[in-house]
């Protein structure tokens, strides 16, 4: 199959939403988005609302296709959390390092009736350290679903060459080590995204911030908020978001700063690379203001960041698909 003259439906299925893209090659023919996720799944444990929503999202970009005279896309690739438990297919997680060939490996191919007519092929997650650890020294291990694509992605596109660190800010706060030979080496998450937004959402802190993201967040407050959590600790860090609104003049986003940087004072040293790594590049992907204040902290100890935007992201995201798509298409004999 000549995968750059087919359309290829690519499929982002995440923690709290799925995005689907019809394509052929580089080009995008039609794009879709559902607020639907893993998270959902876990919270009903029931697949349904997650599998009603893909059927749609998949209708609605054939419609896309035919408005615009375009085929419709005969195979598909989906990487992230829809291949874990709480997904559509549980695809077990391979060992670090991978590259595309140990993807392509350990990917399953399934139809999915309820879903769409077409066959999908189910990108499985990297694990990195040994499969059992105890107590003491699980934090040596790792797992992710998504960032593995992704980061694969971005070192075929120049971003990660030679090696460096993917840091994705999203639901989970990820830090995706890539080698010189763009693979995906190793890996450390917290829960720095999900933190950030129960802290927001369902604490007294509600009052204090705002309910939307700003287009960018005051450096000084965010550097406020650092300093506090280094010295102090998370929950007096975050404590003091309270003590601002009530004793000192700030506004909604001032306070969010600070809050943003108490998380960052929490996660830096699990996160950032340490020194004397071979490549100081760390290529940074979220939501923008988030993106910037992390970038400041990066540059600070005397690493390389670049920002990702959403566009290219995504562009990353479909090349990575389409890397271990075609060793799974082209060369299934020999990795079966």
């Amino acid at each position: 199959m000549a995968l750059d003259d087919t359309c290829i439906l690519y499929i982002d299925g995440g923690t709290t939403r799925t995005r689907a893209w019809a394509a052929v090659g580089e080009r995008v023919v039609v794009s879709e988005r559902v607020t639907v996720g893993a998270g959902d799944t876990a919270r009903e444990d029931s697949s349904r609302r997650l599998t009603d929503a893909l059927h749609q999202l998949i209708r609605k970009i054939g419609e896309g296709c035919r408005a615009q005279e375009q085929p419709l896309p005969t195979l598909g690739v989906a990487a992230g959390m829809i291949t874990s438990g709480q997904g559509l297919v549980e695809v077990p997680h391979v060992e670090a390092p991978a590259g595309p060939e140990e993807l392509a490996k350990g990917a399953q191919t399934h139809e999915l009736p309820d879903v769409g007519a077409l066959p999908i092929v189910f990108v499985p997650g990297v694990r990195s350290g040994p499969p059992q650890r105890d107590r003491e020294a699980i934090g040596e291990s790792d797992i992710m679903r998504g960032e593995e694509t992704l980061a694969l992605g971005l070192a075929a596109r120049g971003h990660l060459a030679g090696g460096g660190l993917l840091l994705s800010l999203g639901s989970h706060w990820k830090a995706v080590h890539v080698d010189a030979d763009g693979r995906v080496a190793q890996s450390t998450s917290t829960l720095g995204g999900e933190m950030t937004q129960a802290v927001r959402s369902h604490t007294i802190l509600a009052s204090s911030v705002p309910r939307d993201w700003p287009s960018t967040l005051p450096a000084d407050w965010v550097e406020s908020g650092l300093r506090r959590s280094r010295r102090d600790g998370l929950p007096r860090a975050l404590y003091c978001v309270r003590l601002l609104e009530q004793r000192t003049p700030s506004s909604p986003d001032d306070r969010l700063a600070f809050l943003i940087g108490a998380m960052i004072g929490a996660s830096e040293d699990a996160l950032l690379p340490e020194k004397g790594r071979p490549s100081s590049r760390v290529a940074l992907v979220g939501a923008p203001a988030l993106v910037e204040a992390w970038t400041r902290v990066a540059a600070e100890q005397g690493l390389d960041p670049v920002t990702v935007d959403e566009a290219e992201r995504e562009a990353a995201f479909r090349t990575g698909c389409r890397s271990v798509l075609a060793l799974r298409e082209n060369g299934a004999s020999a990795l079966e």
